[in-house]
């Protein structure tokens, strides 16, 4: 804008010398509309600004790492009489760790092709540049709707943020502008894959007596506070096992079986200190978390995710007995923030598990490394 600025007042200046040095009404003329122009530019900016919106249309909210998606920008023109030629900015961030995301190799490269009614703006995530795209100049004829398709894709599982920073109108001329601020703002969350990983299942784990509400319908146990199953007697089960009542109404030994509890035998403790917190090891961190989970369930292991909340000051605890659930708490996952207290968290830890048991408990770091049981392991065994 500064530049045609500059030849605006180039081009003024040169009209008052040739209005002093040549004697004619033609330069008077000009002179005239040279100075009108700035104030029917500013009048008309200034009504074209009221008449033109932009909202999200169709954007999704989650996707997959390393998977291409799209949303859908809705620009408008109200006015039934001006048309208006315009340049769209937005800015895309990485939600955890707050910095702007990684972006094409070209700084500021995604520009948008124009073609009406649909344009289309494309950037890939690749290094940790700043991105901000700005959309090729295009115009909308009065009452026009136009719909800009945004592709987008990322290299990190976590939280994308795409936000609208400002809308630039132009006069006639495109000699002058108005910068609209817009501010608005959309969360995607990119899942992490989640895939089968190495894992050994010890004895111990499996056997492990976990407190529970609830009982395996599927397999018995040495909890005699819950009956699994009554059967008949088949040698060599434990005459202490013997229902008496119910032997002597079905006139043959009964014997009652005892419960498995579907207690969490495996804690999933995840660290997210603010010292530690990056885009690269959050990623790391939320692809370990997935995998592990999935595999923890696919052998039949019901475990439990927690992690520290600093802005509740609590424990966020997730009982995982199902797929479903697997996906239900990465998805939480993805909008925590990092937390300053680190105290804090050792308090809130302490309190949340006090005389809680788990056979093994698997700390999972904010820069992507991870323990189980205060240790390092290459091949995991819980």
């Amino acid at each position: 804008m500064t530049a045609r600025i500059i030849g605006y007042i180039l081009v003024f200046l040169g009209s008052i010398y040739l209005f002093f040095m040549y004697d004619g009404q033609i330069w008077t003329g000009f002179l005239i509309l040279e100075l009108l122009y700035p104030i029917c530019s500013c009048l008309f900016l200034r009504h074209t600004g009221r008449q033109v919106s932009v909202r999200f249309g169709r954007f999704p909210a989650m996707a997959e790492r390393g998977k291409r998606f799209s949303g859908t920008l809705i620009l408008k023109n109200h006015s039934r009489l001006c048309s208006v030629r315009y340049v769209l900015r937005a800015q895309v961030r990485n939600g955890f760790s707050g910095q702007p995301a990684p972006g094409s190799e070209k700084r500021g490269s995604a520009i948008g092709t124009a073609a009406s009614p649909s344009r289309r703006g494309f950037f890939r995530r690749k290094a940790k540049a700043a991105l901000r795209i700005k959309y090729a100049p295009s115009e909308l004829s009065p009452f026009e709707e136009q719909k800009l398709d945004v592709e987008l894709d990322s290299a990190y599982a976590g939280t994308v943020e795409y936000r609208l920073d400002a809308l630039v109108l132009y006069d006639m001329l495109g000699i002058f502008c108005r910068t609209i601020p817009l501010g608005e703002r959309r969360a995607i969350g990119i899942m992490p894959p989640f895939e089968l990983m190495p894992l050994e299942i010890t004895r111990r784990t499996r056997e492990f007596l976990a407190d529970a509400d609830e009982y395996s319908t599927e397999k018995k146990g040495d909890d005699p506070s819950e009956i699994y199953q009554i059967r008949e007697y088949r040698p060599p089960d434990s005459i202490h096992s013997i229902h008496w009542k119910l032997s002597a109404k079905e006139d043959s030994l009964m014997v009652k079986e005892n419960s498995l509890p579907m207690g969490c035998v495996v804690l999933l403790w995840i660290r997210l200190p603010l010292a530690d917190a990056s885009s690269a090891g959050f990623n790391r961190l939320l692809e370990q978390a997935a995998s592990l989970s999935i595999t923890l369930l696919e052998e039949k292991c019901i475990h439990m995710a927690a992690w520290f909340e600093e802005k509740s000051n609590r424990v966020i605890k997730w009982r995982v007995s199902t797929a479903e659930e697997v996906y239900e708490w990465i998805w939480r996952l993805l909008s925590t923030e990092p937390f300053r207290n680190e105290e804090l968290e050792k308090t809130c830890y302490e309190e949340a598990f006090r005389g809680v048991n788990f056979s093994s408990i698997v700390v999972l770091n904010a820069d992507g490394t991870l323990t189980v049981n205060g240790g390092t392991q290459e091949l995991l065994q819980l």
